[in-house]
């Protein structure tokens, strides 16, 4: 993979896996949903607060035999880590002119799991830390 088109993106799939075969081979196609957030100030409370930009849509091609076979198991909604580079195809318009349009191809694919931990009392990090010690 080239390094001047390497991608990192961290999304939701928007839609269960789609496996499609072709030419013998087989892949698997996400569609990955990533939206961007920057802090704001809530001058009432003076909160900080997060508000989100617009959604944008990735599609995403997974050919790896071991990326494709864990892809199989995700499901929309899931939260997703994916490393890979950039590919384009041409195309067509309805005009008849040539376009190029452009996919993320997927060397890694990994399930993120968000697990909120229960809020420990000062007292149970300190005990932690020292039986850890």
């Amino acid at each position: 993979m080239a390094v001047n088109c390497k991608i990192e993106l961290n999304g939701y799939l928007g839609a269960d896996p789609k496996t499609i075969a072709r030419n013998g081979k087989t892949f698997i196609a996400l569609r990955v949903a990533t939206t961007d957030s920057y802090p704001i100030k809530d001058e009432k409370t003076g909160e900080i607060k997060w508000k989100d930009k617009e959604t944008v849509w990735h599609d995403v091609l997974v050919f790896r035999p071991q990326a494709a076979h864990f892809a199989r198991d995700l499901k929309k909604g899931d939260a997703v880590n994916i490393s890979g580079s950039i590919g384009c195809k041409p195309f067509k318009d309805e005009n008849g002119n040539t376009k190029r349009q452009a996919s993320i191809v997927a060397s890694y694919l990994g399930k993120v799991e968000y697990n909120r931990q229960d809020e420990l009392s000062f007292d149970e990090i300190d005990e932690a830390l020292s039986q850890a010690a």
